[in-house]
C-alpha cells in the first residue's frame, strides 16, 4: 500500500492521544523486577499468559514485552525509570527468543497471535489488545527474523505506540507505517485494512491537527556498562611426577570415602576450634549427605570414623548439641541397620567389631531398632546376625523383648522365642507359655525347639500334652516324642484317656502306634499294666469293646520297646486272637523286637 501524499514523515501528524487516567509524575513508583508488569492497573488489564511449549512460551513473553512496552508511554513520560524497565524487558526477550529458537513467525487473528500453530497471546479488549490492532488495520502475518538489532525493535515499538493512542487519519494506518518504517528483519503480510466504527471513532475532525506521539528511548537506558572482570595471565608450568600419581589416586573410586570422612573430620575439628567461624548447623547437611554415601556403599568403617568424629566435636550450645544427637542416633537406625548386615558374608556367624563400636558408642533405642530389622530383613544370614545382637540386650532389657512378643507377627515371634531360648530360659518359658496360645504352625514348630533343652517341669509337661493335641500331625507326633523321651509321667494318665476316648471313633492306626510308644517311654510299669489289660481283656464283652483293635495296635506299638518275656507273650496273644491286618502288625514287632535285642534300630 504507497503511502500518500499527506504523510510526509514516519512520525505521522494529528494523533492525539486519548488517556483515560492522568499520566503519573516523573518520580511514580518503579516495578520491582525486570520481568514484572507495569504497575498501572489499567496497562495488565485482559492480558493473559498464554502457550505450552518452551516457544510458545517465550513467544508470549516477547508479545507482552512489547505490548507493555507500547502502553507505558500512554502513562509515562520517556524520561522516567520505568520506561528502562519495560525496555530491558523488551530487548532482553527478544533477543533470547530469536537467540535460542529463531524466527518469531506470527499469525495474526482478531483477538490471538498464533505461532507454530500455539496461541501465544489472547486478548479480547479491543483498547489495549495487540492481536485487534494488527488484525484491524489488515495486518495478517508479522515476522522478526534473526538479526534484528536494537533499533529496528525500537522503531517497531515507536509504531507500535503512535497505533495504541487511536489512529485519526484513514490513510495512515499501521500498515503504512510498518512499511515506511522500512525494516530489514521485520516482515509482514497485509491485506486491505478498515477502522471499526466503535468508540474509538469519536473526536474525529476535531483532533486532526493534534501533534503526533514520538517514542524516543533514553539515551543512557542501559548504561553504566558492565566492567569486565580482570585478564589473568594464564601460565603452563610442568607438574611433579609424585603430585601427579597424588591426584590421580585422588581421582579413584577408592580415595573418594577417605576423601569424604577426612573432609567431614575436618570440618568438625574446625567447629570445635572456631565456632565464631563456622557452626554444626552449618555443616550438618555436608555430614548427613556423607553418611548417606557411607551406608549405600556399606562402609562400616568409615561410617564409624564419622560418627567418632561427630560424637568428639566440641559444641557449645545446646541447640547443636540436640542435632548432633539426632545425627548421631541416625547411624544405628533400621534402615541403616539393613544396608551394613547386607555387606557381611553370608557364613559370618557374628557380627563385625564395628558394628558392635557403633552400637556401644551411639545413642539411641538400639533394641527397637534391631526388632524392626528382625521383623524385617529376608536374608537367614542378616537375621542370624541380627538375633547375635540383640543376645547382648536380653540380659538388661529381656522384660522388654517378651513385651514385644505379645503383638508381634507370627515371624518375629519365632526370632524373638529363639533370641530368648538362647540367652534367658525362664524367660524363654515365659514366652513359650504366652505363644502357645495361638494356634499357629509355624509358631507350634518353633515352641518345640525352644521346649526341648528347658528343664522338665509341670509348665514344660502341660504345653507338651498342648502340643500333642494340635492339629497338624508333625506337631503332635513331635511332642509325644519329646514326652516319651523325657519321661514325664504326668503325661500317661492324660494320654491313656485320650486313647480310649478317640478308639471308638478318628484315631488313626499310625496315631495309635505314636500313642503306644510314647506311653512306654513316659512310664514302662505303667504301660505294661495297661498294655496288658488291652492285650488280653477279661469277661466275655472285653473282646468287643469299642476301639479294642486300635488299643491292642498302641499297645503292641509300646510293647516293642518294653523288655522281658512278658512284652512277646502278649504280642503273640494278640496275634493268637486278631484278624489279619493286626496280625501281620504284630509279625513286624516281633521282628523289631529281635532287631532290636541284637543291638539294632527299630
Amino acid at each position: 500500500m504507497p503511502p500518500t501524499s499527506a504523510h510526509n514523515q514516519f512520525i505521522g501528524e494529528c494523533y492525539a492521544p486519548r488517556v483515560s487516567t492522568p499520566t503519573p509524575p516523573v518520580d511514580a513508583p518503579v516495578p520491582e523486577a525486570v520481568s514484572a508488569a507495569p504497575t498501572p492497573e489499567e496497562v495488565l488489564a485482559g492480558e493473559a499468559r498464554v502457550g505450552g511449549s518452551p516457544r510458545a512460551l517465550a513467544a508470549n513473553g516477547v508479545i507482552l514485552a512489547l505490548s507493555r512496552a507500547a502502553r507505558s508511554f500512554l502513562i509515562y513520560e520517556p524520561s522516567n525509570e520505568a520506561i528502562r524497565v519495560f525496555l530491558e524487558n523488551l530487548r532482553r526477550t527478544a533477543h533470547d527468543f530469536l537467540e535460542q529458537h529463531g524466527e518469531l513467525d506470527l499469525e495474526v487473528r482478531p483477538f490471538e497471535l498464533v505461532h507454530g500453530g500455539e496461541v501465544v497471546y489472547l486478548d479480547r479488549d479491543r483498547e489495549r489488545s495487540v492481536a485487534f490492532r494488527l488484525y484491524r488495520d489488515g495486518v495478517r502475518r508479522l515476522t522478526l527474523r534473526p538479526g534484528l538489532d536494537w533499533h529496528e525493535l525500537l522503531k517497531l515499538l515507536e509504531v507500535m505506540s503512535i497505533r495504541y493512542v487511536g489512529i485519526r487519519q484513514t490513510e495512515d494506518d499501521l500498515v503504512v507505517l510498518l512499511w515506511k518504517a522500512g525494516f530489514a528483519h521485520i516482515t509482514f503480510e497485509a491485506v486491505e485494512g478498515f477502522v471499526a466504527d466503535d468508540a474509538d471513532s469519536e473526536g474525529r475532525g476535531g483532533q486532526a491537527g493534534a501533534t503526533a506521539m514520538h517514542v524516543d528511548a533514553p539515551p543512557d537506558f542501559d548504561l553504566p556498562v558492565p566492567v569486565r572482570p580482570q585478564m589473568v595471565r594464564v601460565t603452563w608450568r610442568e607438574v611433579p611426577a609424585p603430585a601427579l600419581e597424588e591426584l590421580l589416586r585422588e581421582d579413584e573410586t577408592q580415595a573418594l570415602p577417605e576423601l569424604a570422612v577426612r573432609l567431614c573430620e575436618e570440618l568438625l575439628a574446625a567447629v570445635s576450634t572456631a565456632p565464631e567461624t563456622i557452626q554444626f548447623a552449618d555443616i550438618l547437611p555436608h555430614l548427613v549427605e556423607t553418611r548417606e554415601f557411607l551406608f549405600s556403599e556399606g562402609l562400616l568403617a568409615g561410617s564409624v570414623r564419622l560418627a567418632y568424629a561427630a560424637a568428639s566435636a566440641t559444641l557449645r550450645d545446646p541447640a547443636s548439641d540436640r542435632a548432633c544427637a539426632e545425627f548421631l542416633e541416625g547411624f544405628v537406625t533400621a534402615q541403616a541397620l539393613h544396608r551394613f548386615l547386607h555387606t557381611v558374608s553370608r557364613d559370618a556367624l557374628d557380627a563385625p567389631p564395628e558394628l558392635y563400636a557403633l552400637l556401644d558408642a551411639l545413642p539411641g533405642d538400639h533394641l527397637r531398632s534391631l526388632v524392626e530389622v528382625l521383623g524385617t530383613e529376608q536374608g537367614e544370614a542378616s537375621r542370624r546376625i541380627t538375633r547375635r545382637l540383640l543376645e547382648r540386650y536380653v540380659a538388661k532389657r529381656g522384660d522388654d523383648v517378651l513385651a514385644m512378643l505379645g503383638g508381634a507377627p507370627t515371624a518375629l515371634a519365632c526370632e524373638l522365642l529363639r533370641v530368648l531360648r538362647y540367652t534367658d530360659m525362664d524367660r524363654a518359658r515365659r514366652a513359650a507359655m504366652e505363644l502357645i496360645e495361638r494356634n499357629d504352625l509355624e509358631i507350634q514348630l518353633e515352641l518345640l525347639h525352644s521346649l526341648e533343652p528347658m528343664p522338665m517341669s509341670p509348665e514344660t509337661g502341660q504345653m507338651l500334652l498342648r502340643l500333642a493335641a494340635a492339629e497338624n500331625e508333625e506337631v503332635r507326633h513331635r511332642a509325644l516324642g519329646q514326652l516319651g523321651v523325657r519321661k514325664w509321667t504326668g503325661a500317661f494318665a492324660p494320654l491313656v484317656a485320650r486313647l480310649k476316648k478317640e478308639a471308638p471313633m478318628r484315631l488313626q492306626d499310625h496315631e495309635a502306634e505314636v500313642l503306644g510308644e510314647t506311653l512306654a517311654g513316659v512310664s514302662p510299669e505303667e504301660a505294661l499294666v495297661q498294655f496288658r489289660e488291652w492285650c488280653k481283656p477279661k469277661g466275655f464283652f472285653g473282646g468287643v469293646l469299642p476301639g479294642i483293635g486300635r488299643l491292642q495296635r498302641a499297645a503292641v506299638a509300646g510293647l516293642v520297646v518294653l523288655r522281658g518275656e512278658e512284652a512277646e507273650s502278649l504280642i503273640r496273644a494278640v496275634a493268637e486272637r486278631a484278624g489279619s491286618e493286626l496280625q501281620a502288625y504284630c509279625t513286624q514287632a516281633m521282628v523289631k523286637r529281635r532287631r532290636m535285642a541284637r543291638g539294632g534300630t527299630p
